[in-house]
């Protein structure tokens, strides 16, 4: 399963100075394994500002796995922007308490995207901890 855009037309963040700038103010925590990163994830005050996964490493429950370590760190509500067509990523968020609460015209390198916009309240529904335990359960 390949991700919304192709690698090949992403700007490198060196070439791109808005992004590499949003990406230097956000602080990121890594996915590592084996002594490499397989995905991170980015926050910038309470906006998840980025989320990738190695194309070789999808859907192994990375994602779900940063953004449960996230949401157990962060104690207030986040959110985050995502394309309509990433039915994935939707999914996941969706799983994870987050529902959407705004849809926009976005643009993504030029074109432009329909995206929503999605929050997760402190006090949502417990979610599925990284350990596959349910968080609040009795």
């Amino acid at each position: 399963m390949g991700g919304l855009v192709e690698l090949d037309l992403i700007t490198p963040l060196v070439k791109d100075d808005k992004m590499l700038r949003y990406f230097k103010e956000s602080r990121i925590w890594v996915y590592e394994n084996e002594d490499k990163i397989n995905g991170f994830i980015g926050l910038k005050g309470h906006v998840i500002s980025w989320l990738f996964v190695h194309p070789k490493h999808r859907r192994q429950g990375i994602a779900r796995n940063l953004l449960t370590k996230m949401i157990e760190k962060c104690n207030d509500t986040l959110k985050l922007n995502v394309t309509k067509n990433n039915h994935a990523a939707l999914s996941l968020y969706l799983s994870l308490g987050f529902n959407v609460y705004e849809e926009l015209e976005g643009k993504m390198y030029g074109k432009k995207i329909p995206a929503v916009r999605m929050k997760r309240n402190k006090n949502a529904e417990p979610f599925t901890k990284a350990d596959g335990n349910k968080q609040g359960a009795p």
